[in-house]
């Protein structure tokens, strides 16, 4: 149909109501009450699914939040039931399996995704999903995901990905054999921090039944409004990956030549260990993250950045204004102190994340603080 002819308004219906019309007694109307469906989440739902451009049937789910999307998908498992993480990930991924699954009788085991030989001694009878960061937070180190689909493969356990450092247009995750993907909508498909959701996209009809129920029954779905916040993000999240990729690479460049940093990771410079791998799996960028440790006192570090430049001090990514992040305390403070420290998050490690602003104007800010 031509939109054109039909007068269709360019951006997104809001449909704030919480209820709907029946029409008749013996009626089972799609639309019944907000927290189990609601038109402009179906439309964002229909909208990440069109997104991952590929040929099989796929299915979204929207929540709350990207915790809230992953809590959901881990509780579709069943007591005695594992899942095999890769070695770093988010730490609220860590807190949700130790502080919480845990309780429900479900367990995680962690394993080096890269290496097939030893993520196959970590399978068991009981795990059920492999679970993958492409891009791992914070260190921004590259799972190979032709690997994870060949250990899926030899293992037949199915594989998931966590794919919120790395969205379309950076990588399609099905066109590797994943099952399901899962997103924080928050960062960069909202990319202007106001909203706040997450989803689950899947090509698995049982899995996505059983996800559909859980909106209803635990009721942490995303409102109209959030949906319609990230219809809006959508549209800019080429142009905006484009452009943040590259200017994260500018800073990160100038970043490795400073003699106050020890250490930067960003999978775009020559000196990271998985450089070619990134090359080969994110062509369209590696968007606005990166991350680096100092050799100066951190506090004064960061007093400088909130103090004397515009880099915002606070957690998440992906927002216009340039963040500085301190995961020790921040994202991976539920991380036990050891295995923080084992995973190289070490008291003076940021995870930058550039904003819409020049280059130049960054570099200022951290030289002024370093």
């Amino acid at each position: 149909m031509n939109k054109a002819r039909t007068n269709a308004p360019l951006a997104p219906i809001l449909v704030r109501s919480k209820n709907f019309h029946w029409p008749g007694i013996d009626a089972d109307p799609h639309y019944k009450y907000s927290r189990g469906s609601n038109p402009t989440r179906t439309e964002l739902e229909n909208k990440l699914v069109a997104l991952e451009k590929h040929g099989e049937v796929l299915h979204a789910a929207a929540f709350a939040s990207g915790l809230g999307a992953e809590a959901a998908f881990f509780l579709t498992l069943m007591p005695g039931d594992r899942v095999l993480l890769c070695n770093e990930t988010y730490g609220g991924t860590y807190r949700l399996f130790h502080s919480f699954l845990h309780r429900f009788g479900i367990h995680c085991d962690f394993a080096d995704l890269n290496d097939l030989e030893a993520a196959t001694k970590k399978i068991t009878p009981q795990t059920k999903y492999i679970f993958v960061e492409p891009l791992s937070n914070p260190s921004l180190l590259v799972n190979d995901l032709d690997k994870v689909a060949l250990l899926s493969k030899k293992t037949g356990i199915p594989f998931v990905v966590d794919n919120t450092f790395c969205p379309p247009p950076a990588i399609y995750a099905f066109d590797y054999g994943a099952t399901a993907v899962i997103y924080s909508l928050t960062k960069y498909f909202g990319g202007h921090a106001d909203a706040v959701g997450g989803a689950v996209i899947t090509k698995d009809v049982t899995l996505n039944e059983k996800l559909r129920f859980q909106q209803s029954t635990l009721g942490a779905t995303l409102s109209p409004d959030e949906c319609y916040r990230f219809l809006q993000g959508i549209k800019t999240l080429p142009l905006r990956w484009e452009r943040i990729s590259k200017t994260a690479l500018t800073v990160a460049e100038w970043l490795s030549k400073h003699p106050n940093i020890s250490k930067v990771l960003h999978p775009g410079l020559l000196s990271h260990p998985h450089h070619e791998l990134a090359k080969r799996q994110f062509p369209n960028g590696i968007g606005s993250v990166i991350s680096f440790e100092i050799t100066t006192d951190p506090r004064k570090f960061v007093d400088t950045i909130i103090d004397e430049t515009d880099i915002v001090f606070g957690e998440s990514l992906a927002s216009p204004e340039t963040l500085l992040c301190y995961p020790a305390l921040m994202s991976h403070k539920s991380i036990p102190e050891a295995e923080r420290l084992a995973l190289g998050i070490t008291d003076g490690f940021f995870r930058l994340s550039v904003g819409f602003e020049n280059a130049e104007e960054i570099i200022g800010g951290l030289k002024k603080a370093l």
